[in-house]
């Protein structure tokens, strides 16, 4: 699976389907609270704690990062969606496009071998970025 492809891909899609909404549809509701808005600066959020904590543990000489807590995605998500849904449509589109940029370029520096040890760690979707972009991508979709 060629994750660097996959992943641009992904992030690909996204801005396709955001360049050229209006800040009225970047702010329409979506289902749980959410905005298109909102869904892309949890979407640069993540890519840069998830990406971050990859990056920290391969300096550090650590095979993979420590996993999070159970519950701590959910527990952050929920305390972020009021500030999430508070900047602006344009601006979480540009902190999308930086920060999966950034993750993507990361990401591609990483040998064949740093990759497949991640991935049977059990930790693709630290490498695997369209996995998240994917079903985020899928929800905006539905939705306009």
């Amino acid at each position: 699976m060629d994750h660097v492809a996959q992943n641009a891909a992904a992030r690909q899609r996204i801005l396709d389907l955001v360049r050229g909404m209006t800040q009225q549809q970047l702010h329409a509701p979506l289902s749980g609270g959410w905005t298109v808005a909102a869904e892309l600066a949890h979407l640069a959020f993540w890519e840069g704690v998830h990406v971050g904590r990859l990056r920290r543990a391969l300096a550090d000489g650590l095979p993979i990062p420590a996993p999070l807590p159970d519950g701590l995605p959910d527990l952050v998500n929920d305390a972020a969606l009021p500030a999430w849904r508070a900047i602006p449509g344009s601006v979480a589109l540009g902190l999308f496009a930086e920060a999966s940029a950034e993750a993507d370029a990361y990401l591609a520096t990483l040998d064949a071998a740093t990759v497949e040890h991640v991935r049977a760690a059990g930790a693709q979707r630290l490498v695997e970025r369209f996995r998240h972009r994917t079903e985020h991508g899928d929800a905006i979709a539905a939705a306009h």
